[in-house]
């Protein structure tokens, strides 16, 4: 089965991942130190790509002066009810500047390794 269930941890960063969840519920929370932010499934984007899923939520964003998105690389995973697969991936930071940026500065990219684990899970409806 599928995993939809996963949990990545890197230097300073934790990422709890349901996918199929509720529109109710969180999907995505992302944790750095003291910061949180809850995503809901409209709100993370994801892509099935020849090297996994690529997985993005916006951190900061505004229309005028930029912002920045966390990333993340999920491998296809078939793990059986009740057990966990264990894996390593990297996470990414884009930090990006807006049009009324000033100065304006091309996109910059900070990548962290992660090690995480994978579940298939009952998902609430």
């Amino acid at each position: 089965m599928a995993a939809n269930k996963f949990v990545l941890k890197g230097p300073g960063v934790e990422v709890d991942y349901t996918i199929g969840a509720s529109s109710a519920i969180p999907a995505l929370v992302f944790t750095a130190g003291a910061f949180q932010k809850k995503f809901k499934p409209n709100e993370v984007l994801s892509e099935d790509t020849g090297l996994g899923r690529v997985v993005s939520v916006a951190l900061i964003l505004t229309i005028d002066t930029g912002g920045e998105r966390f990333g993340f690389f999920l491998p296809f995973i078939d793990v059986a009810r009740d057990q966990t697969a264990h894996f390593y991936t990297v996470g990414i930071y884009e930090t990006f500047s807006g049009p009324d940026s000033v100065p304006h500065r091309p996109s910059t990219w900070r990548c962290l390794e992660m090690t995480g684990t994978a579940q298939s899970v009952i998902v609430p409806l």
